[in-house]
């Protein structure tokens, strides 16, 4: 009788086991399913195919994309984050770095780290961006889906060796999305205005009409005239011509609203001068327009106010 209770235990102790080998089995199939979907997100960036990134995510997708200060909710919110990436980027290469998939029925979370190579749109400059995130996957009629997230760049890290963006610049992702704008084109925008303002102080008429095209309109301080690009070249040769030297150019704030084509620039500037041996600091508020033409950021206008 204790042999067969023995024998009994054992039996069900191995059922017990044979169970947990199905279990582990079916997993283990899973958890393939939804890497290779994970794999397809990040090859779907980089062919730029809109529809699948689309297909691959729930229609009530929720979660948090970086910058979101709100929780995103739906498909549309997604995309929208989505279409701007596309804008700005070309995807070069990606590689997950490490990932861990746990399931709850038929739910799965899943926590990965992964490197991903662009290309600017812009100006063709590429880097690396390390990125970190937990999926929620949902099983549905025809397989696993994404149907939330919370991804962000890793900060802080000195890695890779493809020209990764620096802290700062990941750092500040957040607010370059929330302004309509992935880095580099904010970078390249900001490198733009400034280049604008120092050929003007310069007299770099070259490099002026390059970044400020025929149909600009200009309203200055102690004009009564809005100037057209023409005008702007000359006041500039006047300055110079004059004995201006610029000693000093400072943004102490910048509020940006763009999208992919367009920006506008809210900027307060400090400028420092000398004229035949007098120093002059002038001060201001001005709005900068900015169009992107042939993949080049213009500046079709500006407004600057002296004084605040």
């Amino acid at each position: 009788m204790r042999f067969m209770i023995l024998l009994g235990l054992l039996a069900a102790a191995l059922g017990v086991r044979c169970g947990s080998d199905v279990t582990m089995q079916d997993r283990t199939k899973d958890r393939e399913e939804i890497l290779g979907h994970i794999h397809g997100i990040f090859q779907a960036y980089l062919r730029r195919d809109r529809d699948a990134i689309r297909r691959m995510h729930t229609p009530d997708w929720t979660g948090f994309q970086n910058p979101s200060t709100k929780i995103e909710r739906g498909l549309n919110d997604y995309m929208k984050n989505a279409d701007r990436s596309l804008e700005a980027l070309q995807g070069i290469g990606y590689e997950l770095l490490d990932t861990e998939v746990q399931f709850y029925d038929e739910v799965a979370l899943v926590y990965y780290v992964a490197r991903y190579d662009y290309k600017s749109l812009n100006d063709g400059s590429a880097g690396s961006l390390k990125l970190r995130s937990i999926d929620v996957y949902r099983r549905e009629r025809d397989g696993w889906n994404q149907a939330g997230s919370h991804i962000a760049p890793i900060t802080g890290e000195n890695w890779g060796e493809r020209g990764a963006a620096p802290p700062e610049v990941i750092a500040s992702a957040g607010a370059v999305a929330a302004e309509g704008l992935f880095e580099p084109d904010r970078a390249r925008l900001l490198n733009d205005r400034e280049a604008v303002w120092r050929a003007w102080f310069s007299n770099n008429e070259a490099e002026l009409r390059r970044l400020v095209p025929e149909d600009v309109i200009a309203i200055e301080p102690g004009s009564n005239r809005w100037a057209d690009r023409d005008e702007i070249c000359e006041r500039s040769r006047r300055f110079v011509r004059d004995g201006g030297t610029l000693l000093r150019l400072e943004f102490p704030e910048t509020r940006i609203q763009a999208n992919s084509v367009a920006a506008t620039i809210y900027t307060r500037y400090l400028v420092e001068t000398e004229i035949a041996g007098a120093r002059k600091i002038s001060s201001g508020s001005a709005t900068e327009m900015f169009q992107k033409r042939a993949g080049q950021w213009l500046n079709t206008g500006w407004h600057l106010d002296s004084g605040g």
